[in-house]
Protein backbone atom coordinates (compact mmCIF):
# COMPACT_ATOMS: atom_id res chain seq x y z
CA UNK A 1 0.00 0.00 0.00
CA UNK A 2 1.90 3.31 -1.16
CA UNK A 3 -0.14 5.95 0.46
CA UNK A 4 -1.84 5.19 3.86
CA UNK A 5 -4.82 7.57 4.16
CA UNK A 6 -5.84 8.27 7.52
CA UNK A 7 -9.06 9.41 9.74
CA UNK A 8 -9.15 11.72 12.84
CA UNK A 9 -11.96 9.97 15.03
CA UNK A 10 -11.81 13.12 18.07
CA UNK A 11 -10.83 16.59 17.57
CA UNK A 12 -9.49 17.17 21.11
CA UNK A 13 -5.98 18.14 21.93
CA UNK A 14 -5.08 15.10 21.85
CA UNK A 15 -5.39 14.34 18.43
CA UNK A 16 -2.47 17.44 17.34
CA UNK A 17 0.49 14.42 17.64
CA UNK A 18 -0.99 12.37 15.30
CA UNK A 19 -1.78 14.94 12.38
CA UNK A 20 1.75 16.48 13.37
CA UNK A 21 3.50 12.76 13.33
CA UNK A 22 1.93 12.00 10.17
CA UNK A 23 2.34 15.08 8.17
CA UNK A 24 6.33 13.86 8.79
CA UNK A 25 5.85 10.55 7.34
CA UNK A 26 5.96 10.25 3.15
CA UNK A 27 2.99 8.75 1.75
CA UNK A 28 0.86 9.17 4.48
CA UNK A 29 -1.95 12.03 5.24
CA UNK A 30 -5.08 12.67 6.78
CA UNK A 31 -7.99 12.71 4.69
CA UNK A 32 -11.07 12.86 7.15
CA UNK A 33 -12.01 13.98 10.90
CA UNK A 34 -14.60 13.47 12.97
CA UNK A 35 -16.18 15.20 16.18
CA UNK A 36 -19.14 15.39 18.26
CA UNK A 37 -19.39 18.99 17.35
CA UNK A 38 -19.11 19.88 13.60
CA UNK A 39 -17.50 22.90 14.14
CA UNK A 40 -14.27 20.99 16.07
CA UNK A 41 -14.57 18.23 13.11
CA UNK A 42 -14.22 21.13 10.42
CA UNK A 43 -11.72 23.23 11.75
CA UNK A 44 -9.15 20.22 12.50
CA UNK A 45 -10.09 19.20 8.53
CA UNK A 46 -9.30 22.32 7.39
CA UNK A 47 -6.70 23.03 9.10
CA UNK A 48 -4.90 19.70 8.09
CA UNK A 49 -6.17 19.62 4.39
CA UNK A 50 -8.74 16.94 5.17
CA UNK A 51 -11.42 16.63 2.77
CA UNK A 52 -14.27 15.46 4.99
CA UNK A 53 -15.53 15.97 8.15
CA UNK A 54 -18.35 14.15 9.72
CA UNK A 55 -20.08 14.01 13.49
CA UNK A 56 -21.04 10.20 13.06
CA UNK A 57 -17.84 8.10 13.16
CA UNK A 58 -20.22 5.62 11.49
CA UNK A 59 -20.18 7.73 8.58
CA UNK A 60 -15.92 7.95 8.57
CA UNK A 61 -15.49 4.47 8.45
CA UNK A 62 -17.85 4.43 5.70
CA UNK A 63 -15.73 6.32 3.91
CA UNK A 64 -14.10 4.38 1.55
CA UNK A 65 -10.96 6.80 1.24
CA UNK A 66 -10.50 6.15 4.27
CA UNK A 67 -7.85 3.18 4.84
CA UNK A 68 -7.17 3.80 8.76
CA UNK A 69 -8.02 5.50 11.45
CA UNK A 70 -6.79 6.80 14.83
CA UNK A 71 -9.21 7.24 17.77
CA UNK A 72 -8.64 9.53 20.33
CA UNK A 73 -12.01 10.38 21.94
CA UNK A 74 -12.94 10.29 25.68
CA UNK A 75 -12.06 7.05 27.24
CA UNK A 76 -15.61 5.66 27.70
CA UNK A 77 -16.06 5.57 23.74
CA UNK A 78 -13.15 4.00 22.68
CA UNK A 79 -13.98 0.29 22.90
CA UNK A 80 -17.11 0.81 21.28
CA UNK A 81 -15.67 2.71 18.42
CA UNK A 82 -12.96 0.33 18.12
CA UNK A 83 -15.26 -2.41 17.85
CA UNK A 84 -17.03 -0.47 14.55
CA UNK A 85 -13.70 0.62 13.29
CA UNK A 86 -12.94 -3.30 12.88
CA UNK A 87 -16.05 -4.79 12.08
CA UNK A 88 -15.93 -1.78 8.65
CA UNK A 89 -12.57 -3.48 7.76
CA UNK A 90 -10.25 -0.32 8.60
CA UNK A 91 -6.98 -0.26 10.49
CA UNK A 92 -6.97 0.93 13.98
CA UNK A 93 -4.95 2.85 16.72
CA UNK A 94 -6.34 3.38 19.79
CA UNK A 95 -5.70 6.11 22.24
CA UNK A 96 -5.46 4.59 26.16
CA UNK A 97 -7.15 3.14 27.73
CA UNK A 98 -8.45 0.39 25.72
CA UNK A 99 -11.48 0.16 27.42
CA UNK A 100 -13.70 1.17 29.73
CA UNK A 101 -16.03 -1.63 30.83
CA UNK A 102 -15.32 -5.44 30.81
CA UNK A 103 -18.00 -6.44 28.53
CA UNK A 104 -16.72 -3.97 25.85
CA UNK A 105 -13.43 -5.69 26.36
CA UNK A 106 -14.89 -8.81 25.80
CA UNK A 107 -17.06 -7.83 22.43
CA UNK A 108 -13.41 -6.28 21.04
CA UNK A 109 -11.48 -9.55 21.36
CA UNK A 110 -13.92 -11.35 19.76
CA UNK A 111 -13.78 -9.46 16.94
CA UNK A 112 -10.46 -9.47 16.77
CA UNK A 113 -9.96 -12.69 16.63
CA UNK A 114 -11.90 -13.03 13.23
CA UNK A 115 -10.09 -9.50 12.15
CA UNK A 116 -6.74 -9.09 9.42
CA UNK A 117 -6.12 -5.74 10.22
CA UNK A 118 -3.25 -3.94 11.93
CA UNK A 119 -4.15 -2.61 15.50
CA UNK A 120 -2.19 -0.75 18.29
CA UNK A 121 -3.61 -0.01 21.42
CA UNK A 122 -1.71 2.80 23.19
CA UNK A 123 0.63 3.31 25.44
CA UNK A 124 3.68 3.73 22.98
CA UNK A 125 6.22 2.62 25.69
CA UNK A 126 8.93 1.58 23.18
CA UNK A 127 11.10 4.81 23.09
CA UNK A 128 14.54 5.28 22.73
CA UNK A 129 15.77 5.25 25.80
CA UNK A 130 12.66 1.56 26.47
CA UNK A 131 14.60 0.05 23.52
CA UNK A 132 17.94 0.47 24.84
CA UNK A 133 17.23 -0.86 28.24
CA UNK A 134 16.34 -4.32 26.39
CA UNK A 135 19.36 -4.72 25.49
CA UNK A 136 20.65 -5.18 28.91
CA UNK A 137 17.71 -7.44 29.91
CA UNK A 138 20.50 -10.40 29.76
CA UNK A 139 22.41 -12.48 32.67
CA UNK A 140 25.54 -11.08 32.17
CA UNK A 141 24.28 -7.75 33.18
CA UNK A 142 21.79 -8.08 35.81
CA UNK A 143 21.27 -11.97 36.82
CA UNK A 144 17.99 -13.56 36.53
CA UNK A 145 15.05 -11.37 36.83
CA UNK A 146 13.46 -10.94 40.35
CA UNK A 147 10.99 -8.21 40.58
CA UNK A 148 9.80 -4.81 38.65
CA UNK A 149 7.95 -1.87 40.17
CA UNK A 150 6.74 1.04 37.73
CA UNK A 151 5.07 4.52 38.61
CA UNK A 152 2.76 7.31 37.02
CA UNK A 153 1.71 9.94 39.54
CA UNK A 154 1.42 13.47 39.21
CA UNK A 155 -0.55 16.09 40.81
CA UNK A 156 -3.83 15.50 39.08
CA UNK A 157 -5.32 16.33 35.04
CA UNK A 158 -4.65 20.14 34.87
CA UNK A 159 -8.16 20.67 33.04
CA UNK A 160 -10.88 20.81 35.23
CA UNK A 161 -13.13 19.04 32.87
CA UNK A 162 -14.36 15.16 31.95
CA UNK A 163 -11.45 13.32 33.59
CA UNK A 164 -13.31 13.97 36.60
CA UNK A 165 -16.75 12.98 35.55
CA UNK A 166 -18.45 10.06 36.12
CA UNK A 167 -18.80 10.10 32.86
CA UNK A 168 -15.29 8.97 32.41
CA UNK A 169 -16.31 6.30 34.12
CA UNK A 170 -12.51 5.87 36.18
CA UNK A 171 -9.78 7.97 37.08
CA UNK A 172 -5.87 7.12 37.40
CA UNK A 173 -7.18 3.73 36.45
CA UNK A 174 -7.76 4.65 33.46
CA UNK A 175 -5.77 7.30 32.44
CA UNK A 176 -2.50 7.10 34.16
CA UNK A 177 -2.41 3.77 35.49
CA UNK A 178 -2.26 2.11 32.03
CA UNK A 179 1.33 3.24 31.63
CA UNK A 180 3.18 1.58 34.18
CA UNK A 181 1.06 -1.46 33.80
CA UNK A 182 1.84 -1.56 29.34
CA UNK A 183 6.22 -0.77 30.55
CA UNK A 184 5.64 -3.39 33.43
CA UNK A 185 4.19 -5.42 30.87
CA UNK A 186 6.29 -4.83 27.65
CA UNK A 187 9.03 -6.13 30.35
CA UNK A 188 7.39 -9.12 32.14
CA UNK A 189 5.20 -10.53 29.98
CA UNK A 190 1.82 -12.18 31.14
CA UNK A 191 1.51 -11.76 34.49
CA UNK A 192 -1.68 -14.54 36.31
CA UNK A 193 -2.69 -12.98 39.42
CA UNK A 194 -3.73 -9.72 40.46
CA UNK A 195 -4.89 -7.41 43.45
CA UNK A 196 -5.35 -4.16 43.92
CA UNK A 197 -6.44 -1.16 46.07
CA UNK A 198 -8.32 1.49 44.74
CA UNK A 199 -10.08 4.60 46.51
CA UNK A 200 -10.70 8.72 46.10
CA UNK A 201 -8.39 10.81 48.30
CA UNK A 202 -9.14 13.92 47.41
CA UNK A 203 -13.21 14.67 45.97
CA UNK A 204 -12.70 18.44 46.16
CA UNK A 205 -10.29 19.53 43.71
CA UNK A 206 -8.41 22.67 42.67
CA UNK A 207 -7.20 21.96 39.42
CA UNK A 208 -4.18 24.26 37.59
CA UNK A 209 -6.98 25.81 34.98
CA UNK A 210 -8.21 27.82 38.48
CA UNK A 211 -11.27 25.42 37.88
CA UNK A 212 -12.97 23.69 41.07
CA UNK A 213 -13.91 20.08 41.10
CA UNK A 214 -16.29 17.36 42.94
CA UNK A 215 -14.19 14.66 41.57
CA UNK A 216 -16.09 11.73 40.83
CA UNK A 217 -13.22 9.14 39.99
CA UNK A 218 -10.84 7.16 41.53
CA UNK A 219 -7.35 8.92 42.15
CA UNK A 220 -5.51 6.41 44.42
CA UNK A 221 -4.29 2.98 42.57
CA UNK A 222 -2.34 0.29 43.59
CA UNK A 223 -1.69 -3.09 41.98
CA UNK A 224 -0.22 -6.16 42.89
CA UNK A 225 0.69 -8.92 40.05
CA UNK A 226 2.58 -12.05 39.98
CA UNK A 227 3.76 -14.26 37.53
CA UNK A 228 3.97 -17.75 36.88
CA UNK A 229 7.67 -18.06 37.71
CA UNK A 230 6.91 -16.17 41.17
CA UNK A 231 7.88 -12.44 40.68
CA UNK A 232 5.99 -10.27 41.81
CA UNK A 233 5.39 -6.29 39.95
CA UNK A 234 4.29 -3.11 42.47
CA UNK A 235 2.34 -0.70 40.05
CA UNK A 236 1.71 2.21 41.39
CA UNK A 237 -0.84 5.78 39.86
CA UNK A 238 -2.13 8.35 42.15
CA UNK A 239 -3.36 12.12 41.42
CA UNK A 240 -1.70 13.70 44.92
CA UNK A 241 1.87 14.17 44.58
CA UNK A 242 3.57 17.48 44.10
CA UNK A 243 5.43 16.46 41.31
CA UNK A 244 5.16 13.70 38.09
CA UNK A 245 7.26 10.77 38.63
CA UNK A 246 7.13 8.72 36.21
CA UNK A 247 9.42 5.48 35.69
CA UNK A 248 10.29 1.68 35.94
CA UNK A 249 12.54 -0.16 37.97
CA UNK A 250 13.57 -3.53 36.53
CA UNK A 251 15.26 -5.76 39.39
CA UNK A 252 17.85 -8.53 38.91
CA UNK A 253 19.76 -10.98 41.06
CA UNK A 254 22.85 -9.74 40.22
CA UNK A 255 22.03 -5.43 38.72
CA UNK A 256 18.98 -2.85 38.14
CA UNK A 257 17.64 -1.34 35.35
CA UNK A 258 16.16 2.05 36.12
CA UNK A 259 14.37 3.96 33.57
CA UNK A 260 13.29 7.53 33.77
CA UNK A 261 14.60 7.72 37.44
CA UNK A 262 15.66 10.53 39.32
CA UNK A 263 16.83 12.87 36.16
CA UNK A 264 17.89 9.66 34.05
CA UNK A 265 16.58 8.61 31.39
CA UNK A 266 18.54 5.17 31.43
CA UNK A 267 20.84 3.81 34.22
CA UNK A 268 22.00 0.34 34.64
CA UNK A 269 23.45 -1.04 37.58
CA UNK A 270 25.55 -4.31 36.92
CA UNK A 271 27.48 -5.95 39.43
CA UNK A 272 28.86 -8.46 37.03
CA UNK A 273 30.71 -6.58 34.60
CA UNK A 274 30.79 -2.79 33.23
CA UNK A 275 28.33 -2.31 30.59
CA UNK A 276 29.33 -1.82 26.98
CA UNK A 277 28.40 1.45 25.32
CA UNK A 278 28.10 3.29 28.54
CA UNK A 279 29.42 5.51 31.23
CA UNK A 280 30.60 4.97 34.75
CA UNK A 281 28.35 7.49 36.96
CA UNK A 282 27.55 8.39 40.34
CA UNK A 283 23.87 7.25 40.88
CA UNK A 284 21.96 7.65 44.35
CA UNK A 285 25.46 6.04 45.96
CA UNK A 286 24.63 2.77 44.62
CA UNK A 287 28.27 1.26 42.93
CA UNK A 288 28.69 -0.40 39.06
CA UNK A 289 26.21 2.10 37.82
CA UNK A 290 26.29 3.29 34.27
CA UNK A 291 24.45 5.40 31.85
CA UNK A 292 23.84 4.48 28.10
CA UNK A 293 24.07 6.03 25.07
CA UNK A 294 20.51 6.78 23.97
CA UNK A 295 19.96 7.44 20.29
CA UNK A 296 17.20 10.50 19.34
CA UNK A 297 13.51 9.39 18.70
CA UNK A 298 12.92 9.24 14.61
CA UNK A 299 9.65 10.19 13.40
CA UNK A 300 9.28 7.12 11.55
CA UNK A 301 9.69 4.86 14.93
CA UNK A 302 7.35 7.06 16.86
CA UNK A 303 3.66 5.94 17.03
CA UNK A 304 2.17 6.85 13.52
CA UNK A 305 5.15 6.13 12.00
CA UNK A 306 5.23 2.42 13.56
CA UNK A 307 1.62 1.91 12.91
CA UNK A 308 1.85 2.74 9.04
CA UNK A 309 5.20 0.77 9.14
CA UNK A 310 3.05 -1.90 10.16
CA UNK A 311 0.16 -2.00 8.00
CA UNK A 312 2.23 -1.18 4.83
CA UNK A 313 4.40 -4.60 6.25
CA UNK A 314 2.10 -6.87 8.16
CA UNK A 315 4.27 -6.76 10.97
CA UNK A 316 3.14 -7.09 14.20
CA UNK A 317 3.31 -3.78 16.36
CA UNK A 318 4.85 -3.68 19.53
CA UNK A 319 1.79 -2.58 21.51
CA UNK A 320 -0.64 -4.90 19.62
CA UNK A 321 -3.88 -6.31 20.77
CA UNK A 322 -2.77 -9.13 22.66
CA UNK A 323 -1.12 -7.28 25.02
CA UNK A 324 -3.67 -4.29 24.72
CA UNK A 325 -5.97 -6.57 26.01
CA UNK A 326 -3.70 -8.22 28.61
CA UNK A 327 -3.51 -4.35 30.03
CA UNK A 328 -7.13 -3.65 29.64
CA UNK A 329 -8.08 -6.76 31.92
CA UNK A 330 -5.47 -6.33 34.57
CA UNK A 331 -7.58 -2.69 34.97
CA UNK A 332 -11.12 -3.74 34.44
CA UNK A 333 -10.19 -7.21 37.17
CA UNK A 334 -8.12 -4.50 39.54
CA UNK A 335 -11.17 -2.57 39.94
CA UNK A 336 -13.20 -6.22 40.79
CA UNK A 337 -9.97 -7.35 43.34
CA UNK A 338 -10.36 -3.66 45.25
CA UNK A 339 -14.29 -4.05 45.58
CA UNK A 340 -14.27 -7.51 46.55
CA UNK A 341 -10.86 -7.91 48.63
CA UNK A 342 -10.23 -10.53 46.78
CA UNK A 343 -7.03 -11.82 44.60
CA UNK A 344 -8.09 -12.24 40.79
CA UNK A 345 -6.90 -14.49 38.17
CA UNK A 346 -5.70 -13.07 35.11
CA UNK A 347 -6.77 -15.00 32.05
CA UNK A 348 -5.67 -13.59 28.57
CA UNK A 349 -1.54 -14.04 27.78
CA UNK A 350 -0.02 -12.55 24.81
CA UNK A 351 3.87 -13.12 23.52
CA UNK A 352 6.60 -10.84 23.68
CA UNK A 353 7.43 -9.11 20.72
CA UNK A 354 11.21 -8.83 21.19
CA UNK A 355 13.85 -12.22 22.33
CA UNK A 356 14.12 -12.26 25.91
CA UNK A 357 16.35 -14.50 26.75
CA UNK A 358 15.35 -18.14 27.70
CA UNK A 359 15.44 -19.02 31.46
CA UNK A 360 16.20 -15.19 32.75
CA UNK A 361 12.69 -15.27 34.72
CA UNK A 362 13.78 -18.94 36.02
CA UNK A 363 14.79 -19.17 39.81
CA UNK A 364 14.05 -22.54 40.67
CA UNK A 365 18.12 -23.41 38.03
CA UNK A 366 21.22 -23.69 40.75
CA UNK A 367 22.10 -21.54 43.60
CA UNK A 368 21.65 -17.39 42.67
Amino acid sequence: MDEIRLGMIGCGQISTRFFNQARQLPGVRFVATCAAHEASARAKAEENHCEHWYTDHRQLLDDASVDAVVITTPHQLHAPMAIDALRAGKHTLVEKPLTTRLEHLRILAAELRSSRVTFMALPFVHTPAFLTALRYVREEYIGKITGIEADLSIPGPPRSNWYYSREAEGGAMLDTMVYPLARTAALMGPAKRIAAFTNQLIPHRLCDDGGQVESQVDDNVTILLEYATGQQAVVRSYWAQSFRQNGTVLHGRHGTIFLDRWGYPLIVKSDLTPVPDAKPIEFLGLEHCYAPAIPAMRVEDDIVGHFVHCIRTGERPHCDSTIGIHIAEQQMLAYQASVTNRIMLLESTFDLWWERPAGIMDLGQGYL
